[in-house]
């Protein structure tokens, strides 16, 4: 065994390379050699630890080399161990060798340079917003979601210590009279409700530079659209659903306000104790404020444009053609919703592009849930909810959500073997034509049909029903004119050519 004349490591007498320094032993100088740094008096080793690029030869030394391993006597320090066997690092240049100072651990043994702080990633935005307090109530934590007209955020009420959701209109935008009115609009309608199954706001506010945000109540839940990923839904559960949601908007519709927007992502359902679906109905920012919405002055444009915002998939047929809406347009909605809650597809699966769903949508009756999925045991009472919700005539649905609600409560309640509840119509409104099934008088429970019921003498909410069928009659009477009249020219034309 001979030492290294230059680190004194114990080496195997055959040794042409010290495996510690990587000095060259037949007394040529190496590259590690002509870079040397100074030695430290009594070590006989360059400060800082093993020279770099002896490192580097140590782990990718010649094809075929391998580095002799130092012998126990005399014992070399663990930092001056041959490393492991791996890719080489770069080669360093002369004036890069590592400083002294104190020693680095053997994964920093090979200098590089400190790294600069990291750019951003290209298409990828610090929103400004995360980390600020608004107004110095409302901390921003992080962001939940984007659309069209703003971002919601998760943050904190910092003087109760409540978690909320802010909605922000985006910043490009506020200078929009029309969005912001839309924004302002929704403040004002979802402000004033109070039921248990809409979402609660709490503040609408302007920063000084003229943000508008919303604080609302943080939802935890998931979204309709999330729960039907895996599949349609229970019959009992959707109905369930619907029900809610008709206590939610009852309170909407009696403050004048409706929703125009019903959807999945709308709809969201939370844990409550033992209810796993208790429904939340949210984004009142296109809804449709009634009470004092007139057609003219400052409102005109928002409520003309309005007219006809909305989801195309569940749109009524009076929202599609920009007519007056009533509440009886979110029952639609609710139909379609409920149809694709059932079945796991819209009422009208095979119109894709717009103009055929608009066509489906005024003209076509959807097939009823149970015939979509005869496995599911969908009872004929949901199939006759779904039907008439979607009736493409708002005199054809439910009065209202308060009579919706009712039938499905007695659904539910039945177990899905209850008829149709036929709802009273309100004296102040006009209850529109009634549909044959709603003529059947049902028998009591001991098989006797009552006697008719003497007509009544028509009221002041006849007259419109009148109206309506006087209508509808002139309307298939001209149906019928027309088809007779190309028959006539068509008899007329055979003729001709027949006697040529």
């Amino acid at each position: 065994m001979i030492p290294c004349p230059r680190c004194r490591t114990g080496l195997d007498d055959a040794a042409k390379f010290c495996g510690a320094c990587g000095h060259r032993l037949d007394g040529r100088p190496t590259a590690a050699a002509t870079n040397q740094q100074p030695t430290v008096a009594g070590k006989g080793r360059p400060p800082g630890g093993i020279d770099p690029l002896a490192q580097t030869m140590m782990s990718s030394g010649p094809s075929g080399f391998a580095p002799a391993q130092p012998q126990p006597h005399p014992p070399a320090p663990a930092a001056h161990r041959p490393m492991p066997q791996a890719p080489s690092p770069p080669m360093m240049g002369i004036g890069n060798v590592a400083p002294a100072g104190p020693r680095m651990s053997p994964d920093q043994q090979t200098f590089v340079p400190p790294k600069p702080a990291a750019a951003p990633v290209p298409g990828a935005e610090v929103d400004p917003l995360v980390g600020s307090v608004l107004n110095g109530r409302y901390r921003i934590d992080g962001k939940l979601g984007e659309g069209g007209f703003g971002a919601v955020y998760k943050g904190v009420q910092l003087n109760m210590n409540r978690e909320i959701a802010l909605k922000v209109l985006h910043p490009d935008l506020k200078s929009d009279a029309n969005v912001v009115a839309r924004f302002m609009r929704e403040a004002q309608a979802s402000c004033g409700l109070r039921d248990a199954h809409t979402i609660t706001t709490f503040d609408f506010d302007k920063t000084p530079d003229g943000t508008l945000y919303i604080a609302m109540e943080l939802l935890k839940g998931h979204s309709i659209h999330a729960a039907t990923r895996s599949g349609p839904l229970e019959w009992q559960r959707v109905v369930r659903i619907l029900e809610q949601m008709c206590s939610s908007l009852g309170e909407a519709h009696g403050q004048g306000i409706v929703h125009r927007d019903i959807k999945p992502e709308n709809i969201y359902l939370e844990q409550r104790g033992a209810d796993t679906d208790f429904v939340k109905v949210l984004d009142f920012g296109i809804a449709k404020i009634m009470k004092g919405d007139s057609s003219t002055g400052g409102n005109a444009q928002l409520t003309a444009m309005g007219q006809t915002l909305g989801t195309l998939e569940y749109m009524s047929p009076e929202q599609l053609m920009g007519k007056p809406l009533d509440g009886r347009s979110d029952i639609y909605a609710m139909g379609v919703l409920g149809h694709e809650m059932l079945t796991g597809q819209l009422p009208f699966p095979h119109a894709r592009a717009p103009g055929l769903l608009i066509t489906a949508q005024l003209r076509e009756t959807p097939p009823p849930p149970s015939q979509v999925r005869p496995q599911a045991g969908i009872p004929p009472a949901v199939d006759a909810l779904i039907k008439k919700m979607l009736g493409k005539q708002k005199e054809e649905r439910h009065l209202d959500v308060h009579a919706l609600r009712a039938e499905c409560q007695a659904i539910v309640n039945t177990g899905g073997a209850s008829q149709p509840v036929q709802a009273q119509a309100d004296p102040g409104l006009a209850a529109g034509p009634i549909s044959p099934a709603e003529q059947t008088i049902p028998a009591n429970r001991g098989g006797h049909v009552p006697a008719p019921m003497a007509p009544r003498a028509p009221g002041p909410a006849s007259a419109p029903a009148t109206a309506a069928t006087a209508a509808a009659g002139a309307s298939n009477r001209n149906l019928y004119l027309i088809i007779a009249a190309v028959i006539v020219i068509g008899a007329v034309i055979g003729a001709i050519f027949a006697f040529k």
